[in-house]
């Protein structure tokens, strides 16, 4: 059956087929105890022994047995009738929504046999659409339905910008990590310029005293030029620097904005505390590098 037959969406016309096919199956039940019940008392009155008294007492027993099944089957189908409006109301209330009830709508000709056509068709018959009709509550539920709508969409707008700014943060820590590469492989040139200084410093004694001075002469020449281009690179890998980290802090303080009231703000600001204090970290030793660039050169000539 369609699912606009009763004015309902698809979700709710299968629970209502779910529950005609549940109410078919106890119906049935009880329709085979009733059959077996009669063909119990057909069978004992083809016996001829059987004298007026006796046929009587069978009937009466079976009268009253037809009619505790109907009425056991009537009390448990209002129970779970019961049992049913008690979920719609319960989940009604956990939306501040007032539920009203239309008996009438229950002794409805036209509406019943709409659901007998339905139940007989197993779903499958498409009804002419009723219009709902309009009461006092029809406003405050279309606004409840529009404020779901709103809250949806800004729920997606909000999962966007948060991939969105999680996908810069992953981009600022792979910059973050090249930088920390460069600066290890700096440190590793640096090392091999100062090696090969002290051998340049150190010639054999068998070496003149000219080839000395001009060896002296284009060491101490080798390590201006290589002071100052260490000077220029590390200045230019502090403004990038200065740079990843300015980025890294609007990162992480659109973060805190978009996570604050979410389950992951804790870990996700714990995690950006540590980023924090390595970019410190990373800070401090540019800034030890810049302001004394040549002095582990110094150091070594000396030992």
């Amino acid at each position: 059956m369609d699912g606009e037959a009763f004015g309902l969406n698809d979700q709710h016309q299968s629970l209502i087929n779910n529950y005609l096919k549940f109410n078919k199956h106890e119906r049935q039940k009880h329709l085979k105890f009733l059959e077996l019940s009669f063909q119990d008392v057909v069978n004992q009155l083809n016996e001829p022994t059987y004298t007026k008294d006796e046929v009587e007492a069978l009937f009466e027993q079976l009268k009253d047995l037809v009619s505790g099944e109907v009425t056991s089957e009537s009390i448990s189908t209002a129970h779970m009738n019961v049992l049913l409006l008690t979920q719609m109301l319960t989940q009604a209330e956990k939306w501040h929504l007032v539920m009203t009830l239309d008996f009438s709508e229950i002794q409805n000709r036209e509406l019943l046999e709409k659901v007998k056509i339905m139940e007989e068709s197993d779903g499958k018959l498409t009804l002419p659409v009723r219009l709902q009709p309009l009461d006092d509550n029809s406003g405050s539920v279309e606004l409840l339905r529009n404020e779901i709508e709103r809250l949806l969409k800004s729920n997606q707008a909000l999962e966007s910008k948060l991939s969105d700014t999680q996908s810069q943060l992953e981009d600022l820590q792979g910059e973050e990590k090249r930088i920390n590469q460069l600066c290890e492989l700096k440190e590793k040139e640096l090392i091999e310029l100062k090696e090969k200084s002290t051998i340049l410093s150190d010639p054999p004694e068998e070496t003149e005293d000219k080839e000395k001075s001009d060896s002296e002469k284009l060491l101490g020449e080798y390590e201006k030029v290589l002071s100052e281009q260490l000077g220029l690179e590390l200045e230019s890998m502090r403004q990038e620097f200065l740079k990843v980290q300015s980025q890294l802090t609007l990162a992480e303080q659109e973060l805190e904005r978009k996570f604050n009231q979410t389950a992951a703000f804790s870990n996700m600001k714990s995690i950006i505390a540590k980023k924090n204090d390595q970019v410190k970290e990373l800070r401090n030793q540019l800034n030890n590098l810049q302001r004394n660039p040549t002095a582990p050169a110094v150091d070594n000539e000396e030992e």
